[in-house]
């Protein structure tokens, strides 16, 4: 991306944030929001998404090596191998066949999940019917864990569909790796959240794989749980709200956000600071 565009791009979303702050109540509005936020959020928006089609990527190419091995012998294994050990953030990959079974699996730590049949997973359904790359929203995996999966499908030379590699990894690693440098000494705190609410990081790690609008912490607090929905149903925007961490007294915080993901998969990006 060029400087130019960069800096347009950021322009236009601080002058976004900065209206829709003035349409709110002036209790809400204390203070004036700058081109910080909207520059860390370009940021993590940036690298959130890159770092997910790296692996997208790296998956890819190890589905095309895929083609011309036995899916479940020993080149397999290898390229599994060498494909797991490319992030920290994977927890194990794998190949299943064109049943959905999984047949596959690397490091050898994981090899307990080969033959569990995973047709009924949505993502997996997804790549039965169309043959496309797809990615999941977290789920417990057939690990026993929960975790996001990718997934690619696996062609012959004669263009005939035999099964599909995937990568299992931690949402909350993978952006952990981003948004831990690009928050480090500002006052923000980051959130990324499923468009169902789950929390799949948080600079507070105690609110990492919470239920935003199931979880009993944030039920007395409506004003949050009406931005939590707004956050959910708007690809970006900006809000106020209160919230009392640990029975402390409430403070005011202002949310901006935006929207990364992957293969139509989307995760909301948010930066969070507390008004003075």
């Amino acid at each position: 991306m060029s400087s130019y565009v960069y800096v347009c791009i950021i322009a236009a979303l601080a002058i976004l944030v900065a209206g829709c702050v003035a349409d709110q109540p002036a209790a809400t509005n204390a203070a004036a929001v700058d081109g910080d936020a909207a520059a860390l959020l370009i940021r993590l928006q940036s690298d959130i998404t890159a770092a997910l089609e790296d692996l997208d990527d790296r998956l890819a190419y190890a589905a095309y090596d895929l083609r011309e091995t036995d899916l479940s012998g020993d080149d397999a294994h290898a390229i599994l191998a060498n494909l797991s050990a490319t992030d920290p953030s994977i927890v194990d990959c794998t190949v299943s066949d064109a049943d959905a079974t999984i047949i596959t699996v690397e490091p050898a730590a994981y090899r307990g999940v080969e033959d569990t049949e995973i047709q009924n997973q949505s993502h997996v359904r997804h790549i039965l019917a169309t043959k496309r790359p797809m990615m999941s929203e977290m789920i417990t995996v057939a690990e026993d864990i929960p975790a996001t999966v990718i997934i690619a499908p696996i062609f012959t030379n004669e263009s005939r569909f035999t099964g599909f590699a995937s990568i299992v990894f931690r949402p909350e690693d993978l952006i952990a790796g981003v948004a831990g440098p690009a928050a480090n000494g500002t006052p923000y705190q980051v959130m990324v959240i499923q468009t169902d609410g789950r929390v799949l990081y948080d600079t507070d790690p105690t609110q990492i794989g919470k239920m935003t609008f199931e979880d009993p912490l944030y039920a007395d607090y409506p004003d949050l749980l009406d931005v939590a929905r707004r956050v959910a149903g708007e690809r970006y925007g900006t809000a106020a709200y209160g919230f009392a961490a640990d029975g402390g007294q409430a403070v005011q915080k202002e949310i901006t956000w935006t929207t990364a993901g992957l293969h139509g998969v989307e995760w909301r990006v948010a930066v969070i600071r507390a008004v003075e």
